[in-house]
């Protein structure tokens, strides 16, 4: 990830998140509090993992952790809005 806007920054957690929802759908697919805590793990190993310029980045465009959580469970909304 780059340096963009906020919107830009959402759509590309997005879409490794639904990247991730095809590629471990059983992970996806079960019990709804399964699939919250795998939706909330993905969203902290994304925060934990950015690198030292999506950390400026995100401070500098007042990006949370609550973001990328919000924004994981978004993807996976529409993902099984569109794989039902």
């Amino acid at each position: 990830m780059s340096r963009m806007s906020k919107e830009a920054v959402k759509k590309e957690v997005q879409q490794l998140a639904i990247g991730n929802y095809k590629s471990y759908p059983a992970d996806y697919e079960t019990a709804p509090a399964i699939v919250s805590e795998n939706v909330r793990s993905l969203a902290k190993g994304y925060w934990d993992c950015r690198a030292y310029t999506e950390v400026e980045r995100d401070e500098k465009l007042g990006i949370r952790q609550e973001d990328y959580q919000f924004w994981t469970k978004e993807a996976y909304d529409a993902y099984m809005k569109n794989n039902n």
